[in-house]
């Protein structure tokens, strides 16, 4: 208690003297960012309580940005430097949880190993389950959501630590996430309010920190459930919770704290549900949302204030207004322009939606026109066909209009003559058969292309977040690494072992980028590879030379003592062969390696194959493998492209490549190829 007064007491005076020092701070306020004047008083001060609190406030301007967890960093190791455990594990905390966006998991694992060594026993508690929590969570929201479930369950089966409250709590959450995320909210809401009333039981401040989460969640699940009200009650506790911990805890002790990020996403979420708000309760809200978004200069914030406003004037009882909905449909578009390209599909198509709404067609066809050229180059065909719809909607509705036309005149020439009549009703009915029948059958057709879209476009997400993936992880640790070089702070040893790591990390992100290359050249043409004879024993010889030895392995090659050339392309045959033997190297311990081949006269064909006494490959992911980015063990560094560019490159040579399914001490991959050009 003692401390926090202090500290409080250190907040103040540090405020004082900032305004002592920059008695023009608020008067230029305007053209000089906070920043500036920070950092102009952490360059004239030597005290570590003073230096944590002024890196505190610069994590909270840059929230979101690498500047963040550079400052959050330097505050952890100042607050080391005085035994100041409690900002030290905050400042960790806040690095957890913004590497929990990016799901990089070597981060995590470095931060977490860091928690453990400022933190207590007791502390660990309830810090380690809640970060099993979160990074669960995380997972299922991303393409790692069946592996994460599927880790759950083996927990789930251990007996260790059965009567732990923190793992009751912990169990409870992620089956209801689990349920939740599979689109099964009756189910999930069960567990959800287990978990939030085995909550009650904990420590005060403990408590406060699960039951925001828990109960953000439970009331997402009662939304989408049906239960509304309890949804909206739910929200609104938590509103106030919120308020009131911002009140204790951050509005003077962290003064560029951005509580507003968590009230726009809470009141947005009341919003979307207006039928259980009174007139008065939408307009508080609706005008608070209205207020912070007048202060957002942080463009993530603009973006989901955005978002609101588009959501609100296209759902709202009261105030429903389809232009507005558009405008704040096109600020989105802009700000994704910048910051999140690969939305940028949906947006088009959500405004080109609300135009279609308006009857507004040449709009609509514009806007989706706009998403068809952007994912043009992911998913051409079917983005046409998504085109084709919207054309074929818009041709409707001119048939529709010419059809009225036609009955008006129709009408008139039923007042001239009955026998003209009778033909032209003949002739009327006949016409609208065929054409309902038509717009019978172009609904149908549609329905199929709306499908196939939809695959289409979850298969492109699904790649993007692949590829994003992939590259993420070893570029955030070169930069971590590289971050922990720079702090003259860390011990001299510690950081000699920083560079290999960088290195290991710059190694895999470049055989990722040439893996790409690779497959983007492989994959234009279906044209067989350019081939000349090819000395293959001695294409053997040298990858065998070229691998990295473990202690453990024999190496033993299997090929004849004659040269041996066949009639392939040497350079992307050398590349199979590589990739084979530093996959069977990357998953043997101990035992052997071989690399051999055999001539098939009867088949006129030569079999290369690469046999090793490691884990193996269960029967049933022996084709899997051969997908992009299909890894076993994520865990085990690589990019996932190897096997996949290897069968690439065999099929371009007229070959096959294939998991021997008869071989079950370890992974024996085959490779046939061609005897004659």
């Amino acid at each position: 208690m003692q401390a926090n007064k202090t500290r409080y007491a250190m907040r103040h005076l540090l405020l004082i003297i900032f305004i002592i020092i920059n008695p023009l701070y608020f008067t230029i306020s305007a053209s000089q960012h906070p920043s500036d004047s920070l950092l102009h008083l952490l360059n004239s001060t030597n005290s570590s309580p003073k230096k944590i609190l002024i890196y505190r406030d610069l994590a909270d301007i840059y929230l979101d940005s690498p500047e963040a967890k550079m400052y959050l960093l330097k505050m952890y190791h100042e607050a080391l430097k005085i035994n100041d455990k409690e900002n030290a594990l905050n400042a960790l905390n806040d690095i957890i949880i913004e590497e929990l966006n990016t799901l990089n998991k070597d981060s995590l694992s470095k931060y977490i190993n860091y928690t453990k060594k400022v933190a207590s026993p007791e502390e660990l508690k309830h810090i380690l389950p809640f970060y099993h929590m979160r990074i669960f969570e995380a997972q299922c929201f991303s393409d790692q959501r069946d592996e994460a479930i599927e880790k759950e369950l083996d927990l789930m089966d251990s007996k260790e630590n059965t009567n732990n409250i923190y793992k009751e709590i912990t169990t409870a959450y992620t089956i209801g996430t689990s349920f939740y995320i599979n689109q099964k909210y009756k189910e999930a809401t069960p567990y959800l309010e287990k978990s939030l009333k085995l909550t009650e039981s904990l420590p005060a401040k403990v408590k406060n920190i699960y039951q925001k989460r828990i109960i953000w969640k439970l009331s997402m699940a009662y939304a989408k459930s049906g239960k509304k009200r309890e949804a909206t009650q739910l929200t609104k506790d938590l509103i106030n919770t919120v308020e009131q911990e911002y009140k204790r805890d951050y509005q003077k002790q962290r003064p560029f704290y951005n509580i507003d990020a968590y009230r726009i996403q809470y009141y947005s979420f009341l919003i979307s549900n207006l039928e259980q708000l009174t007139p008065e309760e939408e307009s508080y809200y609706w005008g608070r949302i209205l207020q912070i978004g007048k202060k957002l200069t942080n463009d993530f914030d603009k973006y989901n204030y955005y978002l609101c406003t588009c959501n609100y004037y296209t759902n709202s009882h009261t105030q429903k207004d389809l232009s507005k909905a558009i405008t704040a449909g096109d600020s989105l578009i802009r700000i994704a322009k910048i910051l999140a390209p690969q939305n940028l599909p949906g947006l088009f198509n959500t405004v080109s939606q609300l135009y279609e709404k308006k009857k507004d067609y040449p709009n609509a066809l514009k806007y989706y026109k706009n998403s068809y050229y952007i994912q043009d180059s992911l998913s051409t065909n079917d983005a046409r066909q998504q085109l084709n719809e919207l054309q074929v909607k818009y041709d409707v509705n001119t048939l529709n209009s010419e059809k009225a036309a036609l009955e008006i005149k129709n009408k008139k020439t039923l007042i001239i003559s009955l026998s003209t009549l009778l033909i032209l009703v003949i002739g009327v009915c006949s016409y609208l058969y065929f054409s309902l029948k038509k717009e019978k059958r172009m609904k149908a057709e549609l329905k199929v292309l709306n499908r196939k879209a939809q695959e289409s476009e979850k298969m492109k997400q699904a790649f993007i977040n692949s590829i994003c993936h992939e590259i993420r992880t070893p570029l955030n640790s070169i930069v971590g690494f590289s971050d922990l070089i720079m702090n003259e702070d860390i011990d001299e040893e510690m950081r000699r072992e920083f560079p290999a790591e960088i290195q290991k990390s710059t190694l895999l992100l470049t055989g990722l980028v040439n893996s790409m290359l690779e497959v983007a050249n492989l994959d234009v043409s279906e044209d067989k590879l350019p081939c000349g004879p090819t000395d293959i024993r001695n294409i053997c010889i040298q990858e065998m030379e070229k691998i990295s030895p473990k202690p453990r392995i024999k190496y033993q090659l299997d090929i004849t003592e004659d040269t041996l050339f066949i009639p392939t392309n040497a350079q992307y045959l050398t590349m199979v062969i590589e990739h084979l033997l530093n996959n069977a190297n990357k998953f043997t311990e101990e035992g052997f390696i071989a690399l051999g081949y055999k001539v098939n006269l009867s088949k006129n064909q030569i079999c290369i194959s690469v046999t090793d006494s490691g884990c193996g490959i269960p029967k049933e992911k022996q084709e899997e493998v051969f997908n992009r980015f299909s890894k076993l063990d994520t865990f085990v560094p690589g990019n996932g492209l190897g096997l996949y560019l290897c069968r690439l490159i065999v099929k371009r040579l007229d070959g096959e490549i294939k998991i021997d399914p008869e071989y079950t001490d370890g992974t024996r991959v085959v490779v046939n190829l061609p005897m004659n050009e």
